[in-house]
């Protein structure tokens, strides 16, 4: 009875650290500026997500950064584009 009860107690450690093998593989890729700069929905969700959450992973906080620069240039490019260089247009 004995050699049964540690036979049992062997496969539960075994099958506990499979499961936690298993838990540690299951993580968010890390994006790149190009993939935020195309798709703009993550990016907004992304930055709602960084906004609400308070304990990150490493690749979320990878992911917050790339996604509040790619924010920060897009801002800076919108209000230094559109200007006009023709001297007409200018007042």
């Amino acid at each position: 009875m004995a050699y049964q009860e540690i036979r049992e107690m062997k496969k539960m450690l075994l099958l506990a650290m499979l499961g936690a093998m298993l838990a540690g593989c299951a993580h968010q890729p890390v994006y790149t500026e190009h993939y935020y700069r195309t798709h703009k929905a993550a990016l907004k969700k992304e930055i709602a997500f960084c906004g609400k959450a308070e304990k990150l992973s490493n690749s979320e906080e990878k992911n917050c950064q790339t996604a509040k620069t790619v924010q920060s240039d897009e801002g800076a490019a919108a209000i230094f584009s559109g200007g006009t260089n023709n001297p007409a247009l200018l007042p």
